[in-house]
């Protein structure tokens, strides 16, 4: 009988401990793993509907409804924004002209000691001899282009800075000394270039009236009536000279004008 009751014991404690064994090893695999504790269905029928849910979409995630009013519309036509273009699409730059305005300067040069004011387009030196044409005027500079034949280092064209003089010579062996006095808004001649003309003297020498005129700052000594000047205004002529009154009367085309003495017109 003791024996029977020894074995009984022995079974219950074998039974025991693979029990506790058991339920140990459950344990260290739940905590291992995260896994949520099992809900029975006594416990959620004993919670309301709405709770039953929560708890439910606790246990299972898969069970949890998506939001869907988090999701915003999607124009079809917008384009999606590439990496590093912050979604704005460059804008195609538009085609440029590439025509230039027409130079509004004016300069004011000297050839051979003669003062001009020029624009683009006119010729120095003045009248028949004209031997260049102005061909820009930039605030830097003035360019010029041989009318006929080129230089002797066979160029056709050259520039003059401002400030700066220079000899040309042309192919034939005539040189000129061209500078660039000033550069500036505005002008006209040819065109547009500016005249000044001025009245030096009116003299009379042996009883021959003698006059002295300046035509952009070149002189032209002891002109008697009716003498005739080549000017870079074009031609000249001395119609009268009135000592007493300290006048001349000049023609220059079809225009006729009567200067005092000292007296600066500009044309």
């Amino acid at each position: 009988m003791n024996r029977r009751m020894l074995t009984y014991v022995v079974i219950a404690l074998i039974v025991g401990a693979a029990l506790a064994l058991a339920v140990a090893v459950a344990t260290t695999r739940s905590d291992a793993t995260g896994a949520p504790n099992v809900v029975t269905e006594a416990g959620v029928a004993g919670l309301s509907s709405d709770a039953g849910t929560e708890a439910l979409a606790a246990a299972d995630p898969a069970r949890e409804q998506p939001l869907l009013d988090k999701f915003t519309s999607k124009d079809p036509f917008i384009p999606f924004p590439t990496a590093g273009g912050g979604g704005t699409a460059s804008p195609t730059p538009s085609p440029t002209s590439t025509s230039q305005p027409t130079s509004n300067l004016s300069a004011k040069i000297k050839v051979d000691g003669t003062s001009y004011n020029v624009v683009q387009g006119d010729q120095v030196p003045g009248g028949s001899a004209a031997e260049f044409t102005v061909t820009g005027v930039t605030s830097g500079d003035v360019t010029f282009k041989v009318i006929d034949g080129a230089l002797e280092n066979g160029d056709k064209s050259f520039s003059v800075n401002l400030g700066e003089a220079v000899r040309v010579t042309l192919d034939g062996g005539v040189s000129y000394d061209i500078s660039v006095i000033s550069i500036g808004e505005g002008g006209g001649g040819g065109g547009g270039t500016s005249h000044s003309i001025s009245v030096l003297s009116v003299t009379s020498q042996n009883g021959t009236a003698l006059v002295t005129i300046e035509v952009d700052g070149k002189t032209y000594s002891d002109l008697e009536q009716g003498d005739v000047i080549s000017t870079s205004w074009g031609e000249i002529e001395i119609v009268a000279i009135n000592v007493n009154a300290q006048t001349v009367t000049i023609r220059h085309g079809d225009q006729t004008l009567t200067l005092h003495a000292g007296q600066v017109i500009v044309k």
